[in-house]
């Protein structure tokens, strides 16, 4: 099915849009010249005779309808959801034999593409009426042992909140809806990086506007429902859409957005459902929602029944080969054609990795979906629900961002459970008394399982390093200050705000790691996972109680070498009090095959300089911590390289009279400074001969500025040359600068066997802490550098009930590790999917001799093992 899928992605995801609406015809867009342009990157693995042989495959097969012989390139997707759908109580479910491939594709196509199509086709053979369109925003497998297990219940512990709704969907049913609101949106979207690479095979190549390709697919939504439901049809709109997609030429389409706003506008009045959203009786959330919807899709995903059903009504009409439709199909298939394009800004899947490029997808989530909107209720609303309903989720953790003030860290969260409340938004159907509207506060979250875990979020450090002030700012200075008041914002809420602080059972920070590393974050984590309420309001409470703290980090998940993954996760242990029952997040970095990632990056690494010392003086005090006997001459290399580094980082822009000028310095001391890098920085700015403890006063801040779990030896903060190196590294502006210019870093045979060894002994020492990793599947596989789900880490930190060979399951460290789905939104995933994804994969995968390397019952073994590791991981125990 591999040719199948890449020739549905060409013509349904890749396929120029205005190239459709220009020429019209399939005969003249959809002809071998077309397709062999447009097939060169997609079978990048084919000659240009065997490319020609697809094409034949589709014209003498894949485009033929099986049931009456007839020829239409829509058909091309029934010959795969035949053979991968099924459906069940209404709902389409996934032939699990064939997951993979389905999440191959529908991750790029989108699923309701799919999904409309298939039971377009099948409901125009049986002549059934279809009423339920309101099926989950991803499918199930239809593996009944699967659901089996899950139906025990699991937990969710690693979900963003805000990247866990269908942000995709919303967002285009908002423009859709409201198709002039989002010029600033569109305009910030043109100035940023094109996350999809833009394909064009119009004749004259031009640079196309994404804000104008929206205009256009609104434009065809309200012919093609206009059309079909016969609504309007003596007056509609008209406006030439067939120039290319940019100002220049589309000019009229820029003239008319007004008129078809109003249009659309006058729809939603006419035909649209109502809903109630904060006392408002005349809400509207699509006009393709019909007033006379079946109850029964309320239960479930209502939001997405009118663009289903719009896409359903114009596959069935296709595959009945409807006369009246003939004129209109060029234009739905223009529509889905810009809808793939919008969804490839908004949705990963561009195939590249790292966090870098997720991020830019995160940043984007929000975009069209406004604070206080409908939508970004909806949005948060299905994040949540929408799980539950599907899978019996018993823990429910939900990763919110934190507040500068106790007041508006408040009303966040007051404004989230609101959010929440399965009756936020209610359609006037529904409603018993429609008269009678009652605005819907918050509601109790810990009745479902749910509670909140606050990450900071990570920051570029931007000191002007020129600035006088650079001299007395430590390294994210400005992020520092802002996570102080975050933490303490917490602690008050803990202290005076009882009924909502009870919700916050955890701490982590989350973002990119290469904007701040964990020191920066040390003294908050500290402060609040030791936090004790004074009790001075308890008069005032319910009830006394005093939530524990937890904490997560999201660390080493994304890195230059996998040293500084490593290096990250130590950090975050070790200046952050990491202790039992605290997890990490990712991790990728500790369970990676080391010689692959190294081979992926062709043994060349280019990281900042600083990272390079960071990473060299790190990894020896590792390899003398674990008596690594390994490759002397290697470290011998790695010992000099670190002489080196020193002297060009820091020797040579110590000032004259500085005491380390002339001073030989070992990667041992500069260790030892290290491992002062989770105290307060400014403990060593001046006076730096005084004990540090002597400089501390008895606010509880204050005390946490010393981490006085690490180093175990307090001998070490009177060591004079590792403090002025600290002092050095935070204050000396020169070297901060130098610090931040790229190495070109050459991995050897025997550097990649020292860091597999390290890697190795360090997944015992998290296995021996009793910390937990949370694993995310397809946030890993996409983001990270493997490209098989076998191929996740998961295994290699807990194999027991999986593998029979003894020698295998002693030598893993059994970590404790649990299943979940991160940003389930912008990964187009659910947390059934990532167990399901992770269980064929390792069903599918084979041994060196070509056998499976697994046995069935034992992987279902295993899944139930993570599972109960994952209900046991969590804050809400």
């Amino acid at each position: 099915m591999d040719n199948l899928r890449r020739a549905i992605r060409l013509l349904f995801v890749d396929y120029c849009p205005d190239f459709v609406l220009q020429l019209k015809d399939s005969d003249n867009y959809i002809n071998q010249q077309r397709f062999l342009e447009s097939g060169f990157r997609i079978f990048s693995n084919y000659s240009l005779d065997e490319i020609k042989n697809v094409y034949t495959k589709l014209n003498k097969d894949w485009f033929i309808d099986p049931n009456n012989n007839s020829s239409n390139y829509f058909n091309i997707l029934n010959h795969f959801t035949s053979k991968v759908l099924v459906e069940d109580n209404l709902e389409p479910f996934v032939n699990y034999e064939h997951l993979l491939k389905w999440r191959d594709l529908s991750y790029y196509t989108s699923e309701d593409l799919l999904t409309t199509s298939f039971f377009a086709y099948i409901d125009n053979r049986s002549k059934r009426k279809r009423d339920f369109f309101a099926w989950r925003p991803n499918a199930f497998s239809d593996n009944k042992r699967l659901r089996l297990l899950l139906s025990k219940g699991v937990a969710e512990n690693h979900f963003h909140l805000k990247g866990s709704g269908p942000v995709f969907d919303l967002s285009w049913l908002n423009v859709m809806n409201n198709p002039t609101k989002f010029e600033n949106e569109f305009n910030q979207l043109e100035r940023e990086l094109a996350l999809l690479t833009k394909i064009s095979n119009t004749a004259t190549i031009s640079k196309k506007e994404l804000k104008i390709l929206v205009g256009k697919a609104a434009y065809i939504r309200y012919r093609l429902f206009c059309e079909i439901y016969d609504i309007q049809k003596g007056s509609l709109l008209n406006i030439d859409i067939s120039k290319d997609s940019n100002a220049e030429h589309s000019y009229e389409l820029l003239l008319k957005m007004s008129d078809l706003s109003r249009e659309i506008d006058l729809l939603k009045f006419d035909v649209g459902n109502k809903f109630v959203y904060r006392g408002d009786r005349s809400c509207v959330i699509d006009y393709a929602i019909p007033k006379s919807i079946h109850t029964s899709n309320f239960e479930k995903s209502y939001v997405f029944y009118g663009e289903r059903k719009l896409m359903y009504d114009c596959f069935q009409r296709i595959y009945r080969n409807d006369e009246s439709f003939e004129k209109l199909v060029y234009l739905f298939h223009a529509y889905l054609l810009i809808k793939a394009q919008f969804r490839a800004e908004l949705i990963q899947i561009n195939d590249k990795v790292g966090f870098g490029n997720f991020s830019k997808y995160q940043d984007r989530k929000e975009y069209f979906l406004p604070d206080g909107s409908i939508y970004h209720t909806a949005f948060m609303n299905l994040a949540i629900h929408d799980s539950k309903k599907h899978v019996e989720i018993k823990s429910f953790e939900l990763r919110i961002a934190p507040k500068e003030e106790v007041t508006k860290l408040n009303s966040s969260i007051k404004a989230y459970n609101f959010a929440l409340n399965k009756k936020a938004i209610e359609s006037i159907t529904q409603l018993k008394n429609p008269k009678k509207i009652k605005i819907n506060s918050g509601y109790d979250l810990s009745k479902d399982n749910i509670f909140y875990t606050i990450h900071y979020i990570k920051k570029k450090d931007k000191q002007d390093l020129k600035s006088i002030s650079s001299h007395i700012n430590c390294r994210h200075y400005n992020l520092r200050k802002e996570i102080k008041s975050q933490s303490i914002a917490i602690s008050q809420l803990r202290e005076s705000y009882s009924s909502l602080s009870k919700y916050i059972k955890g701490i982590d920070a989350a973002s990119s790691e290469f904007d701040a590393p964990p020191e920066v974050f040390a003294q908050g984590f500290r402060y609040l996972k030791n936090h004790k309420l004074k009790g001075r309001l308890n008069h005032l409470k319910d009830s006394i109680e005093e939530p524990k703290i937890y904490a997560t980090y999201h660390a080493g998940e994304d890195f230059y070498d996998i040293v500084d993954g490593l290096r990250a996760i130590d950090e975050c242990i070790k200046f952050g009090n990491f202790r039992q029952g605290d997890r990490i997040g990712h991790a990728l970095a500790l369970g990676i095959n080391v010689k692959d990632y190294y081979l992926f990056k062709h043994n060349k690494l280019m990281l900042p300089k600083q990272t390079v010392l960071d990473n060299i003086a790190w990894l020896l005090a590792k390899i003398r911590k674990y008596g690594i006997a390994i490759h002397r001459n290697e470290v011998n290399r790695l010992e000099k390289l670190f002489e080196n580094l020193y002297f060009e980082l820091y020797a040579a822009n110590y000032d004259n009279k500085h005491p380390l000028k002339e001073k030989s310095i070992s990667h041992t001391t500069y260790f030892d400074a290290w491992k002062l890098r989770g105290d307060d920085p400014y403990l060593y700015l001046d006076e730096i001969e005084i004990d540090v403890y002597a400089k501390i006063n008895l606010t509880y801040w204050e005390r946490c500025r010393i981490n006085e779990e690490y180093p175990k030896v307090r001998n070490i903060r009177q060591n004079i040359d590792a403090k002025r190196i600290l002092q050095a590294y935070h204050f000396n502006t020169k070297i901060k600068e130098v610090g931040k210019l790229i190495k070109q870093f050459e991995v050897s045979f025997a550097y990649s066997e020292l860091v597999a060894c390290v890697q190795e002994k360090m997944m015992h020492d998290i296995k021996n802490c009793n910390i937990a990793i949370e694993t995310n599947p397809t946030s890993n596989y996409l983001i990270g550098t493997f490209k098989r789900y076998a191929k996740h880490p998961i295994t290699r930190f807990y194999n027991l009930g999986l593998e029979t060979n003894n020698e295998l399951i002693k030598k893993c460290p059994q970590i404790s590790v649990s299943i979940n789905t991160d940003d389930q939104g912008i990964f187009s995933t659910s947390l059934e999917n990532e167990y399901a994804l992770m269980a064929i994969a390792l069903e599918k995968e084979k041994d060196e001799e070509g056998n499976l390397k697994y046995n069935s019952s034992m992987i279902y073994e295993y899944l139930e093992r993570v599972r109960l590791m994952g209900l046991g991981q969590s804050f809400n125990s």
